[in-house]
């Protein structure tokens, strides 16, 4: 499953288990994001172990995207509570990377955060 745009890409990798996030995700709003957010549940109802959200190479995730990547943490461990290990990638040199991991590990104590 892939979405691909001028800007962006978020393709998930179901042999790896592995969503990764390229560019810069600066859509409007929650209907905007909606097919990303179908996307991230598909892979987590698709893993049967680990999941993991790679957004390394993503540049900019603007306050909507924020939104929707917490929707998805809600849904995972609160809605659904999937049984699993769901990592999320990020890195250290890009500050609202490391916030927004910071505040989702806050949210989710059972989420995996990563930092390069």
């Amino acid at each position: 499953m892939e979405i691909r745009a001028e800007k962006y890409s978020v393709v998930y990798d179901p042999d790896n288990a592995v969503v990764h996030c390229n560019g810069a995700l600066l859509l409007n709003g929650a209907k905007e994001y909606e097919p990303i957010l179908q996307l991230l549940n598909a892979a987590a109802n698709g893993q049967k172990d680990n999941l993991t959200i790679n957004l390394c190479d993503l540049k900019f995730l603007n306050s909507s995207g924020i939104n929707m990547v917490t929707r998805f943490i809600i849904n995972v461990f609160d809605v659904e509570a999937l049984d699993i290990a769901l990592t999320i990638k990020g890195q250290k040199k890009v500050a609202w990377q490391e916030k927004l991991l910071k505040n989702l590990q806050r949210l989710a104590p059972n989420l995996n955060t990563m930092l390069d």
